[in-house]
């Protein structure tokens, strides 16, 4: 993709990478295989990205977005879904060290909660949908500046306790 994009501006970057793969385990259930698998699609992928596109991003003084989840959070910490929970928390780690490091290239970052959605991971009790969830992070998107950056914020709006 870099090489597809050389010389290109990248004005925002959308890095929505999300697999769930411990989703109901038990403590008993965790292999060491799927901690690197979780990790490599929810964090190793997302810096590589943009560590690939971060001459475009410089270009253009872009944005990145980076989709996490409440999970995150040390504030929804009920247990269970240990690697998940862990690649959330890097991934919104992540974005808040890109924010400090970019910041003297006027790229500004943001971390975001989409919302429990109604997809294949959330299932259908899940609260919104996902058109719902894609508007408000698009709102998100365009609000996002280098005076917000490294700001964690929900779907919707609201600020998200790291």
């Amino acid at each position: 993709m870099a090489a597809a994009l050389a010389g290109q501006d990248v004005d925002l970057l959308i890095c929505n990478a999300g697999v769930y793969l411990d989703k109901g385990q038990t403590i008993e259930g965790y292999p060491a295989q799927m901690w690197a698998d979780t990790f490599a699609a929810n964090v190793t992928g997302v810096f590589l990205t943009i560590q690939a596109l971060l001459p475009n991003l410089r270009a253009s003084q872009g944005k990145i977005a980076i989709i996490s989840s409440q999970m995150a959070s040390h504030t929804r910490a009920p247990g269970g879904s240990y690697i998940y929970r862990a690649s959330k928390a890097a991934a919104l780690n992540l974005g808040r060290n890109l924010a400090a490091d970019l910041a003297g290239d006027g790229i500004a970052v943001g971390v975001y909660h989409p919302g429990w959605v109604q997809t294949d991971m959330g299932g259908g009790a899940a609260d919104i949908t996902a058109e719902a969830a894609a508007d408000g992070l698009v709102a998100r998107f365009a609000a996002l500046s280098t005076d917000t950056s490294g700001c964690f914020e929900t779907w919707d709006g609201r600020a998200h306790p790291y």
